[in-house]
């Protein structure tokens, strides 16, 4: 895939591949970090000079322009993507920094993530997502603002643990004084509704409440057939015993009645002997 290049576009130079260094001319100090949900993607500043543009794996399927770095935050055998069969030679190809896990050569412009740094910047290892490194490393060079487009994390696991994290790390940043933009369509930052302000304060908690006791009535019933059955069984059971005295009385077997005297004697254990 051929980038357009564009005047918008920061020159960024790569200064020491192992130590993540480089040097953009002029410096900007707004950065739109950009995924690939397709409800935000609308509002990306493509051609706002005052922005550096990061993308990150297949997203750049989604840019008009050309980027001004990327990521790509995999182990070697995670990073072909099957939605694009070319992802790796483009990759090969790129001009801009492409922040990795290590420093690869068949990925000429590829640099090792400060990933130490990082760690030490957010105060310990909690990095869950493309995003959550993006991030921290425009706090680390000293952005003012952080926009975050075309990211939802709302999809199967991405909800239970990469969304808390990237959460996390906005309040972290914002508590820094780092202006951390969410557009109003994205599902970062969202409550259902205030908890304690509203009768049903979480999603779908009267259906909840009502499958509960569903639960709980079919558990009862359950019990109580159990106990039924265990009751026949052991009905059962003895008329099996008494139906094979019959039949044996029908052979010719007699019929001896123990009293109950003799039915306790027989029951105790044998006398020990010397």
């Amino acid at each position: 895939m051929a980038w357009d290049y564009h005047p918008s576009c920061a020159n960024v130079e790569i200064t020491d591949r192992l130590g993540s260094q480089v040097r953009v001319t002029p410096q900007r100090r707004k950065v739109a970090i950009i995924g690939f949900a397709s409800n935000t993607l609308h509002l990306v500043p493509w051609f706002d000079e005052s922005f550096e543009l990061w993308g990150m794996n297949q997203g750049h399927l989604n840019f008009p322009r050309r980027a001004d770095r990327w990521f790509e935050m995999h182990q070697p055998e995670a990073t072909a993507d099957i939605r694009d069969p070319n992802y790796i030679d483009f990759l090969k190809q790129l001009q801009i920094p492409v922040y990795m896990i290590q420093q690869y050569e068949e990925y000429p412009t590829s640099l090792r993530y400060p990933i130490e740094d990082a760690i030490n910047y957010v105060g310990q290892d909690y990095f869950m997502s493309s995003p959550a490194f993006m991030m921290v490393l425009a706090a680390m060079e000293g952005f003012e603002e952080i926009h975050l487009y075309g990211i939802n994390l709302a999809i199967g696991d991405e909800y239970f643990y990469e969304k808390p994290n990237c959460e996390f790390l906005i309040g972290l940043l914002r508590g820094r004084g780092v202006k951390v933009y969410v557009p109003q369509a994205s599902a970062l930052l969202k409550q259902y509704r205030r908890y304690g302000y509203h009768t049903d304060a979480r999603p779908n908690q009267s259906l909840k409440l009502l499958f509960n006791q569903y639960i709980a009535n079919y558990r009862s019933q359950a019990e109580q057939a159990a106990g039924q059955a265990n009751m026949h069984i052991g009905s059962m059971r003895a008329l099996e015993q008494m139906l094979q005295v019959v039949e044996g009385i029908d052979a010719g077997a007699d019929l001896v009645l123990i009293p109950q005297e003799l039915a306790k004697a027989s029951q105790a254990p044998p006398p020990q002997t010397t």
